[in-house]
């Protein structure tokens, strides 16, 4: 099949009817990439990102066959970096390995070299743990820790493509059923060995005038300080008036951002922190975003500070949503360590493709 592609213009509103289904196409496909529909992609949320591109560079681009609207893909790019873009390419399962997502991708690598952008990445879910098949079934990154297996529709596409397997990320899903005590126990022994140097804080909402700076440099770090693998990733410029446009357009969607954190006292630096986006439908899983302890003061628990934090706060308020989703690098063991003593369970995994388009 080859289907007509063109670009999707910004709505009026997240209720018109292209871009319902727009958004419709990514929650179908990633449902059934995922074996689970917990996850899912918000239209207000996604139009505040359309609108708002003072910092973000997005392109929206449907595939229609016969007028029928069957693929959506965007490109995305970060405007502090020079060769990164990000794609997102989803078919209504019913027109799978039809062609239909081979030609949405040629699209995007097409205007990505155009926009000047050479490093492409894509993240694909599948509901099979590859960490413990066979070498001759999966595809490894050459960590070899996790793995896709070899029989996916997407990575066979990707592969056929030249993208290859830079990471494999885990998603896992921290229940409203489980034991606050807990959280509390861990925290307070991680509290006891970061030591009175290390001050926890926590906010909802817009971030506190005294912390808005270190928070941005926090931010700054995630590109360079988590694993990644075989993946090159380039570093994000964030400063406090990015971190208030941020929440500017939060403030419209509904959304609620609960931030956990370390400031290192003697410089005032947060060093850690953790961030969970509790969406504007309280009934829906609220998702981890962020998670960084800095490299330098590493050691010290202040993951576990962070995360047992931002939970308890979690179920302190917010009462309705009934889990927090958070995606881990399968070669980030510490972090996957510190959500499995707090309770996270593992639900789906993600492959991280790349491909150089120079």
């Amino acid at each position: 099949m080859t289907p007509d592609i063109a670009p999707l213009g910004v709505p009026a509103s997240a209720d018109d009817a292209a871009w319902c289904a727009y958004v419709d196409i990514f929650n179908a496909a990633y449902a059934h990439d995922a074996g689970t529909d917990l996850l899912s992609w918000d239209r207000v949320d996604l139009l505040s990102r359309l609108q708002r591109q003072e910092h973000q560079e997005i392109h929206a681009y449907v595939a229609r066959d016969g007028g029928v609207t069957i693929g959506a893909a965007s490109l995305e790019f970060d405007r502090s970096t020079k060769n990164d873009v990000e794609f997102m390419v989803s078919v209504y399962p019913a027109h799978h390995g039809r062609g239909v997502d081979d030609a949405l991708y040629e699209h995007l690598e097409h205007e990505a070299r155009r926009l000047g952008r050479s490093v492409a990445i894509d993240f694909k879910a599948t509901p099979v743990d590859g960490s413990g098949m066979d070498d001759a079934d999966v595809i490894r990154p050459s960590s070899g820790i996790g793995g896709v297996p070899r029989s996916d529709e997407n990575a066979k596409l990707l592969t056929a493509r030249g993208y290859a397997l830079g990471q494999v990320e885990r998603a896992s899903a921290y229940s409203r059923r489980s034991d606050p005590a807990v959280l509390r126990t861990l925290l307070a022994d991680a509290l006891a060995l970061a030591g009175p140097d290390y001050e926890p804080v926590w906010w909802s909402g817009r971030t506190p005038n005294a912390y808005v700076d270190a928070y941005a440099y926090a931010i700054s770090r995630l590109s360079t300080d988590i694993p990644a693998g075989d993946l090159t990733l380039e570093e994000q410029t964030w400063d406090a008036a990015r971190i208030r446009a941020r929440e500017d357009r939060v403030d419209e969607t509904g959304q609620v951002w609960n931030v956990s954190g370390v400031v290192h006292r003697p410089t005032g630096r947060i060093v850690a922190f953790n961030e969970l986006v509790v969406p504007a439908d309280r009934t829906r899983p609220t998702e981890n975003y962020g998670t960084l302890a800095l490299t330098e003061h590493r050691g010290r628990r202040l993951g576990t500070v962070v995360k047992c934090l931002g939970l308890l706060g979690w179920h302190e308020t917010v009462t309705e949503s009934p889990c927090v989703f958070t995606f881990n690098a399968e070669e980030n063991r510490h972090m996957l360590d510190v959500n499995e003593r707090v309770g996270f369970v593992p639900r789906f995994w993600e492959g991280v493709w790349q491909k150089r388009l120079a």
